[in-house]
């Protein structure tokens, strides 16, 4: 990237975060995700950091690649790990490594992620070079005149397989230039792979500020070539951005209301995330979805069945994905426990203009974990 280029991405980063920051209401963020250091605005300024950002502690908490130093925090005394270590000198967590048996499962990972989805998907929605991601190349014989190469990674590993079957439904949308919003995106590995399948799309993410930063980071050094706009964007513009020429549009995660209003979208995706939300902020995204989705859109809800969440009154709420606020215009399309993760159940349901015979609340009484499925 050009000097110039490198500029104008931390401006954009840095003028964007800036001001999502000072406007964030006080009890959007989970204690889950207060994780960030005081002062984030300064690691976006420290421009030497950002191109190892998937080794690194940037990504520490949405990165699974980065999984053996994450869990760390959930041992007694270690609630504010995270922070400490995005307060650092952010030197790389971890590398390739020439260890036999971890030459031996990964190829059978893949071999599993292959027969789960299919080798011309896996092999053409690879993770590329943004971030220094870890990756151990290989190449996979289909016959005896085909091969493929494949570049695997831990997080991107889960990437494609959610995408893969979020984007066999989106190939049924009618619209030629879909609106496709991502409820809580990562770092942004997901959202890629969606606009390599959907190049006509207009991607709209929603995140907290800080990890809005790395996904702009990840996201136009992806895609130089594209137009990425950010919440400044959007108080210029206000909802009528929507009707401007982008590709992507990174934006806090409150203002999906008032960006949306009484516009319709093609399809939400949330992966992972809302099972780390409270009740009151999940409440708040359906209303959303169930306000915002045109008939036959659709929505993928691929998180965990049962998780802990700690509130900003310091209470504890039990986070079941079969109660979540599903009104009764739905029908599933998939349901089903991920085959790569047995404790995150995939359901991608479609929206209805008037309620199926079969009420959406009886399935949702059926997904419960696989016990018999090992984790």
């Amino acid at each position: 990237m050009s000097i110039d280029a490198t500029k104008t991405t931390f401006n954009f980063m840095f003028s964007n975060f800036d001001m999502a920051s000072k406007e964030m209401p006080s009890n959007f963020k989970s204690l889950n995700w207060d994780a960030f250091p005081n002062g984030f605005s300064d690691l976006i300024k420290k421009e030497e950091i950002w191109p190892n950002m998937l080794r690194n502690a940037l990504t520490i908490g949405f990165n699974d690649a980065l999984q053996s130093f994450s869990n760390k925090r959930f041992k007694p005394g270690n609630s504010d790990l995270w922070k400490e270590m995005k307060q650092g000198d952010f030197s790389a967590l971890i590398k390739e490594e020439n260890d036999k048996n971890l030459f031996k499962s990964i190829p059978e990972k893949v071999k599993a992620l292959i027969n789960s989805t299919d080798i011309e998907y896996v092999a053409s929605n690879c993770i590329g070079e943004v971030g220094n991601p870890v990756v151990y190349e290989m190449n996979i014989k289909v016959n005896y005149s085909k091969s493929y190469k494949v570049r695997y990674n831990v997080h991107d590993h889960d990437d494609i397989y959610h995408s893969w079957f979020i984007v066999n439904q989106l190939n049924y949308l009618e619209q030629e230039h879909p609106i496709i919003c991502e409820i809580g995106s990562g770092y942004g590995g997901l959202a890629t792979k969606i606009k390599n399948n959907f190049k006509k799309s207009k991607i709209i993410i929603f995140d907290l500020p800080e990890i809005n930063a790395v996904q702009s980071y990840f996201l136009i050094n992806t895609f130089p070539q594209l137009k990425v706009f950010g919440y400044n964007d959007f108080l210029k513009y206000g909802s009528e951005i929507l009707d401007q020429d982008f590709d992507f549009l990174i934006m806090p995660g409150w203002t999906a209301g008032d960006l949306l209003k009484k516009r319709q979208v093609d399809a939400f995706i949330n992966v992972r995330s809302m099972m780390e939300m409270s009740r009151a902020v999940i409440k708040d995204y359906f209303g959303v979805v169930q306000s915002n989705l045109r008939e036959n859109g659709l929505f993928a809800c691929i998180n965990r069945y049962t998780k802990s969440v700690v509130t900003h009154s310091n209470n504890s709420e039990i986070n079941r994905i079969a109660e979540y606020p599903f009104d009764e215009y739905w029908t599933p399309l998939y349901s089903f426990p991920s085959e790569i993760q047995p404790h995150i159940h995939l359901l991608i349901a479609k929206r209805e203009r008037v309620k199926p015979k079969y009420p959406f609340k009886e399935l949702l009484k059926t997904v419960r974990p696989n016990f018999y499925q090992k984790v």
